[in-house]
């Protein structure tokens, strides 16, 4: 399943930013609607657990290594974000679903 139309992804924007925007356009409410919509966990997703991911671009369409890359992982002690290790307390959720790269501390 590829999800039509489609949407393209800012290069600076986060998975969930994504998310949040796709599916604004498909379903005319949050993040959470699609991604369970698509039969993933939502914490999984949010969480930016890989195979929540891989299940995302394969229903996207997209890469999933573009995908990895625009996700912020969550760990129990910390977060990544680009390959760079982040603290969870930087984290807001308001943050987490829409904050561009800019808005990270220029990560």
């Amino acid at each position: 399943m590829t999800l039509w139309p489609h949407l393209p992804v800012d290069p600076e924007e986060t998975l969930l930013s994504y998310a949040d925007r796709l599916s604004m356009m498909h379903t005319g409410r949050g993040m959470e609607r699609l991604v369970r919509d698509i039969g993933i966990n939502t914490e999984h997703f949010i969480s930016g657990r890989e195979d929540a991911v891989a299940v995302f671009a394969e229903a996207t369409g997209l890469s999933v290594e573009d995908l990895q890359m625009a996700s912020i992982r969550v760990f129990q002690r910390g977060a990544s974000f680009r390959g760079e290790d982040i603290s969870k307390t930087f984290l807001t959720p308001r943050v987490n679903r829409h904050a561009k790269l800019t808005h990270l501390g220029g990560l």
